[in-house]
């Protein structure tokens, strides 16, 4: 695994556990039901968007190159989250599985 995709393997898992804590913490908490959390959720990440996007434009921009196009951003969220909700192809043959770690 090259250095890129082992630090977005970790960017994302610390990104889920965070995120399952916190959707946990507010279910138990407020007693909302699941899917009316996940909208929350989904609100929230839209909202980062716009702010992250916005710290990207204007007179001092953030130094880091990124230009936001909303149109295909947002395109590649809806994607991502599509992606990611379906429930994983089964896996019959042990030898085409992904490693879940190292022994």
């Amino acid at each position: 695994m090259h250095e890129y995709e082992r630090r977005q393997d970790q960017a994302r898992e610390h990104i889920r556990a965070t995120i399952m804590n916190e959707f946990c913490e507010v279910m138990r908490t407020t007693g909302l039901p699941p899917m009316v959390v996940m909208r929350l959720a989904a609100q929230s990440v839209g909202n980062i968007y716009r702010e992250i996007a916005a710290a990207h434009r204007g007179i001092e921009p953030c130094p880091c190159g990124w230009q936001p196009v909303e149109a295909s951003d947002i395109e590649v969220l809806i994607a991502a989250l599509r992606c990611a909700a379906r429930p994983a192809p089964q896996v019959t043959d042990l030898g085409a599985m992904r490693a879940a770690g190292t022994a």
